[in-house]
């Protein structure tokens, strides 16, 4: 351990700078979507600053999961029913996946969500998602009140209900804007993410 009591005024003042500047450093580095989340243009991206005081809903789907692209309907409509009070993001965890495949799935699918690439898995890691689709909801303090399946439709990879019977992304949202408790966490049916630590 330093002894600061027998340096020099000169040393001490380098190390003082030196502490300054680490923590200056700390504080002012990109959050841990900023250095892994990219937009459609490959800019860093940070969904949880974008939109202050509304909630953040992230959609996780891959453009080749079936099950993900049977959400897209339900996707859209959450998405329009709730614009003014959440901010919903679509976000691609696959690596492989490219701004022009993404696009195309927009485009197929008829979404008009704001997209993420996330091939560090930063937000993986922020909503603690497995699989596609699952969905990470956070409220105005962008503390995380939910993440998993969109509802309970999927029983089974290839085996669904005709309609779910519990809504777990809607709930959560309304839970997130009323500022009562979440339904618990289930965990989705789908594509498993690749590559998760």
């Amino acid at each position: 351990m330093l002894r600061f009591r027998h340096m020099s005024p000169t040393s001490r003042l380098f190390y003082f700078a030196l502490a300054a500047a680490l923590l200056l450093e700390l504080y002012s580095s990109p959050s841990l979507a900023q250095q892994g989340a990219l937009d459609l243009n490959g800019v860093p991206a940070d969904p949880l600053h974008a939109a202050p005081g509304k909630i953040v809903v992230l959609v996780f789907v891959r453009a080749d999961c079936p099950v993900s692209n049977r959400y897209a309907p339900l996707i859209r409509r959450l998405g329009a029913r709730y614009a003014e009070k959440a901010s919903f993001w679509l976000v691609y965890p696959d690596k492989s996946t490219s701004a022009a495949r993404i696009r195309k799935h927009e485009r197929d699918f008829g979404y008009s969500l704001p997209a993420l690439r996330d091939p560090q898995h930063a937000l993986v890691k922020q909503g603690q998602v497995q699989v596609t689709p699952e969905v990470a909801v956070f409220d105005s303090s962008r503390r995380l009140i939910y993440h998993g399946r969109i509802d309970d439709q999927f029983q089974d990879f290839g085996r669904a209900r005709p309609t779910a019977t519990t809504h777990e992304l809607d709930d959560a949202i309304r839970a997130a804007l009323a500022g009562t408790a979440a339904p618990p966490n289930a965990p989705g049916i789908g594509c498993y993410i690749s590559d998760l630590e």
